[in-house]
């Protein structure tokens, strides 16, 4: 009986877990923001996987950046541009940051932008990200998925 209780627990704080990441990452009008999940997802990655460009000025400019995007294009370019700051050791053996840079460029819509994010985050290392990301990780890519 107490492993039941303990378990639907758990699966209720995971819900609202995943509910309150949606929420986070929607503006007030109901849609998703995309500026709002690029800076979240930046804050998944542990600072000692950037390279150092990122904290000597770095970072700032691209958080002034992602925050004033306004389109699928202007994001894809915040990707690329995240993925050029990430260590070469952080990323999975095979994935090739320079893949995000060209589907970037070629990006159009948010569908395009969504997948190219994705693309980056799918090809990090666990180790380089913060360990509260997996319990974020759903409910932002819930709301990504809603971009338009």
């Amino acid at each position: 009986m107490k492993k039941a209780s303990l378990l639907l627990l758990i699966m209720g704080l995971t819900i609202a877990s995943t509910q309150a990441q949606l929420k986070d990452a929607l503006s007030k009008a109901g849609a998703p923001n995309a500026g709002s999940l690029l800076s979240q997802f930046e804050g998944a990655i542990k600072p000692t996987s950037f390279l150092s460009g990122w904290a000597t000025g770095g970072k700032t400019k691209w958080l002034s950046a992602a925050g004033k995007v306004s389109d699928a294009v202007g994001m894809a370019k915040s990707v690329s541009s995240l993925a050029g700051f990430i260590k070469p050791g952080m990323v999975k053996q095979g994935f090739n940051t320079g893949s995000v840079v060209q589907a970037a460029n070629t990006a159009k819509t948010y569908s395009d932008a969504s997948g190219v994010l994705k693309n980056l985050e799918g090809g990090l290392k666990p180790e380089a990200l913060v360990s509260s990301w997996a319990g974020k990780r759903t409910g932002w890519l819930s709301a990504l998925s809603l971009l338009k």
